[in-house]
């Protein structure tokens, strides 16, 4: 292709989007950046491709394109493949199976996806650029949608360096590498001979076999933490009744000391009493002539009366 992009030109007369592989040396037309006239070249040496004519403000759209530029080419190739109602075959290889360790259950392969065939299309099917709808309350713009009946059937982005967000379009989308599929196209690459495009759909997709495989694994996790959280539990439970029961037999110890300390005290009390009654015992000869002195005669550590002598009687 010596060293020019297999880039595509709008058609003069139809003003539609036609790539090199599909066009012809008799119709004429433009640059879809400059809008300048183009040449288009389809010798036997190399590939397919429109240049431009010698100019003193020379366009490099087909020379040297820049990134955007690349990706303007890319949506009008994929919308003339739809406005054209080719069938084709979106691949999506799992990104996961190659990751996954649990080899046992699943062998990693291409995943076929979706297959847009040519009955698809109905009269009310309309293919756009640049198309705005509403999702997840904001508002976003697919590079190609196909719409049927003003509902979204399908959207393709078109990505040259940065992916687009997997959450902010609704299923089923797809994204494309612009350059590889530009080029692959014009060269027939991923085209059979019935004329069935084979899409290369590079979303970090997962299969589902890969999506069983990460349930199984959050649902044996949750199950793991589950466990867990009971076994914790459990226990916090047995150390609750340990305490408990340490309680229970704390207060146990504190009344049984509590009535000991009492029938100390009682004992004590009932000792206090008797000496009181010992101390205070009188002769019951001498009652009538019984001491009422304030103070006591010990002799001999034995109480005697200090009124009237008498025999000692303790």
């Amino acid at each position: 292709m010596s060293n020019h992009f297999s880039m595509g030109a709008i058609n003069k007369k139809t003003n539609s989007y036609e790539y090199p592989k599909i066009a012809n040396k008799i119709n004429k037309y433009k640059c879809p950046y400059c809008e300048e006239d183009v040449i288009f070249r389809n010798g036997s040496i190399n590939q397919p491709h429109f240049a431009h004519y010698k100019s003193n403000n020379p366009c490099y759209y087909y020379e040297k394109p820049n990134e955007s530029q690349i990706h303007k080419d890319a949506k009008l190739l994929m919308k003339t493949l739809l406005d054209n109602k080719s069938s084709i075959f979106i691949e999506r290889d799992c990104n996961y199976c190659k990751k996954n360790k649990d080899k046992e259950l699943f062998e990693y392969t291409n995943n076929y996806e979706y297959i847009i065939f040519s009955d698809d299309y109905s009269d009310n099917t309309k293919i756009y650029l640049e198309y705005k709808f509403t999702y997840n309350n904001s508002v976003k713009i697919a590079d190609v949608a196909v719409v049927e009946n003003d509902k979204i059937k399908y959207i393709f982005e078109i990505c040259h360096t940065n992916n687009t967000s997997e959450n902010n379009r609704p299923e089923p989308w797809f994204e494309i590498k612009a350059e590889d599929f530009i080029n692959k196209i014009n060269s027939r690459e991923n085209i059979d001979e019935d004329g069935n495009i084979d899409i290369k759909c590079i979303r970090k997709y997962k299969c589902e076999s890969c999506k069983y495989i990460e349930e199984q694994t959050q649902i044996k996790n949750q199950n793991e933490i589950e466990i867990e959280n009971i076994k914790r539990e459990d226990e916090f439970r047995k150390k609750e009744r340990i305490k408990q029961q340490q309680i229970k037999q704390l207060i146990k110890y504190q009344k049984e000391f509590e009535n000991e300390k009492i029938k100390r005290d009682e004992l004590e009390i009932k000792k206090i009493e008797l000496e009181e009654i010992e101390q205070n015992k009188i002769c019951s000869s001498c009652n009538i002539n019984y001491c009422k002195c304030l103070t006591n005669n010990f002799i001999n550590n034995k109480l005697k009366c200090k009124c009237i002598k008498i025999t000692h009687f303790f």
